[in-house]
């Protein structure tokens, strides 16, 4: 083996450094952490209205609300259009922690919250992660069947609404027979207990909210692949590169000392071929 191929090897040892280096905020000027409530908020988040109006660094729809109801302060986040709010951000493993604001807003032991919509992810980079439990609410029904659990609360002497695990309907199952007027289906973190407490019990599953992952965006690849932390200008709908000297370009970071080792390593491939 050549001396060239040697160093190569070598390679992604140095190539950790710079990497982890650039974790902290302090190194971003233009991409700074901030706290609401009990959440620390940094990139790929950003604070809606904190940044320019025309610019900021992170990505596209994870801007984030900060809002103060006289007591506290509280973040959310709007999947779609329905609003979440945030109990946790996991940035470690990349994975946020979300509650339906229909839910959280029901701040009483003794309410009873109504489902009112599906989660809608479109395009955004989330996904679920696998210990979220998908549960299916039928509400104003003539009847329960076998397998789903009645809601007390939203139920009346004529009119029924319950709850089940999604999947768990017999294959030949019809829902039109109990005329329900409305669906919805929901994600959870966890659902202890049998399916006929699920009644009773899908209230303090929704308000343990259910966990995201996200993922990089691939306007953003080259820009975070440099070093620098990709962001996005409203007026022009580019992507920007901002980067930790400061500066900001449109694609990445140039003169960091990751795509200083791209060229070094250009260079070292290509003379190696002469051996």
């Amino acid at each position: 083996m050549s001396d060239l191929l040697y160093s190569l090897l070598l390679f992604p040892f140095f190539f950790i450094i710079p990497i982890a280096a650039q974790s902290n905020d302090s190194s971003y000027p233009n991409c700074g952490s901030y706290r609401c409530g009990n959440i620390n908020i940094s990139y790929p988040f950003w604070r809606i209205g904190s940044e320019s109006t025309t610019q900021f660094c992170g990505y596209p729809a994870f801007g984030i609300n900060c809002s103060y109801d006289g007591e506290r302060s509280f973040p959310s986040i709007t999947l779609g259009n329905d609003s979440y709010s945030i109990p946790n951000i996991i940035y470690e493993r990349e994975s946020i922690v979300l509650i339906d604001d229909d839910v959280s807003n029901a701040v009483s032991i003794m309410d009873c919250p109504r489902v009112r919509h599906n989660i809608t992810i479109g395009t955004l980079p989330f996904v679920f992660v696998n210990q979220n439990v998908n549960l299916s609410f039928h509400f104003n029904c003539t009847g329960v069947p076998s397998f789903a659990s009645e809601i007390p609360c939203l139920s009346s002497p004529i009119y029924k609404s319950c709850v089940n695990r999604v999947n768990s309907e017999p294959s030949n199952f019809n829902w039109e027979e109990f005329s329900c007027d409305e669906d919805v289906v929901t994600t959870v973190l966890d659902v202890s207990g049998s399916e006929s407490r699920l009644g009773t019990e899908f209230i303090g599953a929704l308000r343990g909210g259910f966990e995201l992952r996200w993922g990089r965006i691939e306007d953003c690849e080259k820009c975070e692949e440099s070093g620098g932390r990709c962001g996005y200008n409203r007026n022009t709908t580019e992507f920007l590169c901002f980067c930790s000297s400061g500066t900001t370009s449109v694609d990445h970071c140039r003169g960091s000392r990751q795509t200083a080792w791209r060229i070094k390593l250009g260079k070292l491939l290509e003379l190696d071929r002469h051996y």
